[in-house]
């Protein structure tokens, strides 16, 4: 896979000359999304933005882990604090996405998983105090309702403590149409 990479960038630096663009993304809107590969040449496009436009911050299932929500001091928080106060983002969009693997996350799978790849998973849960397999599920993310997890994170960022009072929507894309549902209104959360 290195190879092809590095084959591929070749030819990409003898075709393509990239136009000079800056840091702080253009639209003052950073877009927390999913990590899932289906999103790849299909996001953008479906919502019409360009290099420079935002900020895109991607996360497994788009979310904030059950034990990380209540500190609202994650990862994610601290790289949209970053944003807004360095780069001028002033709102933040939450898009979900239908068929995600995080709202099907088996727990005998994960530890199974993580066994066949030399993780022990009872060390883990001990170790972090996570107390029983269904922790170690709520630490790696998973949900069952891809829009109730949206509406939840979207509270997170609004309640954090870290971040100013901007507007925050939710929303879910269809992973196979590219079809936007909104889920949390901000500028009716406002009013």
């Amino acid at each position: 896979m290195l190879q092809d990479l590095l084959a591929h960038n070749e030819r990409f630096l003898q075709q393509t000359r990239l136009p000079h663009v800056g840091h702080a993304p253009s639209k003052h809107t950073a877009v927390v999304t999913c990590m899932d590969c289906r999103l790849v040449n299909m996001f953008e496009p479906a919502l019409g933005l360009e290099r420079g436009d935002v900020l895109e911050l991607r996360t497994a299932g788009a979310t904030i882990s059950s034990p990380e929500r209540a500190a609202a001091n994650n990862d994610l928080i601290r790289s949209l604090a970053g944003g807004i106060y360095l780069l001028g983002v002033r709102q933040v969009f939450v898009i979900g996405h239908t068929e995600c693997g995080l709202s099907k996350v088996d727990p005998t799978t994960l530890t199974s998983t993580m066994q066949a790849l030399g993780v022990d998973p009872q060390q883990l849960i001990q170790q972090y105090n996570l107390k029983d397999v269904n922790g170690l599920v709520d630490w790696i993310g998973a949900f069952k309702d891809v829009h109730l997890n949206v509406q939840e994170v979207v509270g997170v960022i609004r309640q954090s403590p870290f971040l100013p009072k901007i507007p925050v929507y939710g929303l879910v894309i269809d992973i196979n149409t590219g079809e936007l549902t909104v889920v949390d209104d901000a500028s009716k959360a406002t009013a």
